[in-house]
């Protein structure tokens, strides 16, 4: 029995056996690698959310005035994208979001260069810029619009302030967080302060300054959102306001997977940002 068993099992040659283990070990060397990991728990992630969430909405768990079936929240995709309508109000949201991102980079920029200059300054102003981070953006938006009227301005206002502190702190922090013999090198040489910074602090503050415009990036289109909640004709907030006060469920989910998407994609253009301008950092 045992050499007929051995007859009908197949013969290898050296060729097939060395490509046969090629294959595997290039299959456990991909496996290894974090990145295919991150893809494969992502795709278990997304792939058993759907399938709970058609299942609870299919067997009743939950109600559909609380949780849309994904064929409704489809429709309202197919009809929001075959109009146009989706379109228009993105574009809005992202207007506002890049306005307010880029004068809170400005703005952080300016006043972190200042304080570097003029220690007294900061100590003097830093604790104001903090009080005025703890108030709750929601709280003073209606003062705000009340302030600047119901156009584009209170919007970009809104999500500057939002984005504007983590990008001071990083900024500060990176201009500072400098090694003494580093700056006496320069001094030693005959550096003025402003080639200290170009040369020296504005390069070191790059690695802190890049991870902070992710979480930015995120936050001024939060504060888009909240700006527009509370008044606007147009964009992501107005629409997903408009939705719930109808009552479409199935509308409101699916204009939250498109500003989800919309987060995404801001998050990998800041990644893509931080990948292009990694060999200026120190």
């Amino acid at each position: 029995m045992s050499a007929t068993k051995t007859e009908l099992m197949p013969v290898l040659s050296g060729d097939e056996v060395r490509k046969t283990t090629g294959r595997e070990a290039t299959l456990r060397s991909a496996l290894a690698s974090t990145n295919v990991r991150a893809v494969i728990i992502v795709l278990v992630i997304f792939g058993g959310g759907f399938w709970l969430w058609n299942l609870s909405t299919e067997r009743g768990w939950v109600s559909p005035l609380l949780l849309a079936p994904p064929e409704a929240v489809g429709e309202a995709l197919a009809r929001m994208f075959s109009d146009g309508t989706i379109w228009t109000n993105l574009a809005a949201t992202a207007q506002i979001t890049i306005l307010g991102l880029t004068i809170a980079i400005v703005l952080a920029l300016l006043i972190s260069f200042l304080f570097v200059f003029s220690e007294s300054l900061r100590k003097a102003v830093y604790p104001m810029l903090i009080i005025i981070q703890t108030f709750p953006k929601v709280a003073i938006a209606p003062l705000i619009i009340a302030g600047f009227g119901y156009g584009t301005t209170p919007k970009v206002i809104l999500a500057a302030l939002m984005a504007f502190f983590p990008i001071l702190v990083n900024a500060l922090v990176g201009m500072t967080n400098i090694n003494g013999d580093q700056v006496n090198l320069f001094r030693s040489v005959g550096a003025s302060k402003w080639q200290v910074i170009r040369k020296l602090r504005i390069p070191n503050a790059i690695s802190y300054l890049l991870p902070a415009l992710n979480s930015a990036a995120v936050l001024a289109l939060i504060g888009t959102i909240v700006a527009e909640f509370v008044s606007a004709r147009e964009g992501m907030g107005f629409a997903i306001q408009a939705a719930v006060q109808t009552g479409s469920v199935g509308t409101t989910f699916a204009l939250l997977f498109v500003l989800g998407c919309f987060g995404v994609a801001i998050w990998l253009t800041m990644a893509a940002l931080n990948f292009l301008l990694r060999k200026y950092q120190r």
